[in-house]
C-alpha cells in the first residue's frame, strides 16, 4: 500500500507504507495514516526527522560494516540495502518546500 504525503502548493511523494510509518515515527509523530502537521509545528518535525536520522545512518553503517566482516566473500551481485536516509530525501525536501511556503504536510494512502 502506499502512503502519499502532500503540501499546499502541491507537492506529493509517494512512499511504500513500511517506511512511510518508519519515517512518520522518526519525526516524533503517532503512526496514523492519514493525518497532517501543522504549518507551526512542521520545524520541530523536520528537525527531529533529520536528527533520528543521523542515528539511523549510523546505525545502518555499523550494521553493514559487521556484515562485512561476517562475510568474506566477494560477492558483489547481492542487493544492497537502501538505506533510511536515502528513503527519506525526498520527504525531507517536501517538508522543507513545504515550511518555506507556510503550509501543512499531509498524508494518506492513495
Amino acid at each position: 500500500m502506499l502512503v502519499i504525503f502532500t503540501n499546499k502548493s502541491g507537492g506529493t511523494v509517494d512512499m511504500f507504507e513500511k517506511p512511510a510509518l518508519e519515517l512518520i515515527k522518526l519525526m516524533g509523530r503517532r503512526e496514523a495514516v492519514p493525518s497532517a502537521i501543522s504549518a507551526e509545528d512542521l520545524p520541530e518535525a523536520l528537525e527531529t526527522l533529520q536528527n533520528a536520522l543521523i542515528e539511523v545512518s549510523q546505525a545502518e553503517k555499523e550494521a553493514e560494516e559487521a556484515a562485512e566482516q561476517e562475510d568474506n566473500d566477494d560477492d558483489d551481485d547481492s542487493p544492497q540495502p537502501i538505506g533510511m536516509s536515502a528513503r527519506a530525501f525526498p520527504l525531507v525536501e517536501l517538508m522543507k518546500q513545504t515550511i518555506k511556503d507556510g503550509s501543512f504536510l499531509m498524508w494518506d494512502y492513495q
